[in-house]
This record gives C-alpha cells, structure tokens and sequence, in this order.
C-alpha cells in the first residue's frame, strides 16, 4: 500500500470519527436533557407547592400557580396530547431507551473504525518490514 493512500485512507476514518464523536455527544446531551427534565417531573409530582417557577426558556421564569397535573405532550407535528405525569415520565423513559441505543450504536461504529484504523497502520508497517527487509538482503 503506497504511502499516499494510507495517508488518505487514514485521514477519512479521522473524518468519520469527528463525525461519530459530534453524533455521540448529541446523544448524551439528548440523554442528560431527558433525565433532567424526568427529575423535574418527579420532583413536579411528589410536590405538594401550588406555586412553582415555570421555564419560558433560555432561562427565563415566571411564577405561576398549579391548577392541576396534567402536562400536554407534543406527540409530533405539533400534536400536543393530554398526559399525566407518570404516563409522562413513561415516555421520557422510553425516548432515553431509544438514545441508549443510539449511543451503543455509534460507539460500536466507533470501535470499528478504530480497528481499521489499527488494521491499515499494522498493513503499513508490514510492508514497511518487508521494504526494509529487501533492502537488506540486497545489500
């Protein structure tokens, strides 16, 4: 293998990994939003506070007083479904599933980039020997 082709050769799978890394902590920070906001609801649930602070986003809050538990869950296309907070945290629990799988998924895309990586570096230092062995017993 030419010295050329194991430089771009290598320098994809380097390509591939940034890639599986960036997806990884998209996951894990998917991950961790979705255990925050099942704490939250937890916490939401066994309170037994009227008043309460309510995210309006990017860190804004307003207070607001609690009429009753039931969330409205965006289902999809903008789809907002009545739920309680147990059927809630149910959801919660079955999309952190989803992304524990994604995340195993592209950690084994990962492992196996890194095994070609090895494999194409271990081809190339074989036939480095090789080269170095011919010179030798030509000499």
């Amino acid at each position: 293998m030419a010295r050329e082709e194991i430089i771009l050769r290598l320098g994809m799978i380097e390509q591939e990994m940034n890639k599986l890394q960036e997806h990884l902590q998209l996951i894990e920070q998917n991950i961790l939003e979705l255990q925050n906001l099942q704490m939250s609801l937890q916490e939401l649930k066994d309170s037994k506070e009227k008043q309460m602070l309510a995210n309006l986003g990017k860190n804004i809050f307003i207070e607001t007083e609690v009429q009753n538990k039931n969330l409205f869950v965006d289902v999809g296309n903008k789809t907002f479904v009545k739920k309680n907070i147990p059927e809630t945290i149910k959801i919660i629990e079955e999309q952190i599933s989803k992304l524990m799988q994604a995340k195993n998924h592209v950690l084994g895309k990962m492992q196996e980039t890194q095994q070609q990586a090895q494999s194409i570096i271990a081809e190339a230092e074989k036939s480095e020997s090789e080269k170095t062995k011919k010179k030798i017993n030509f000499s």
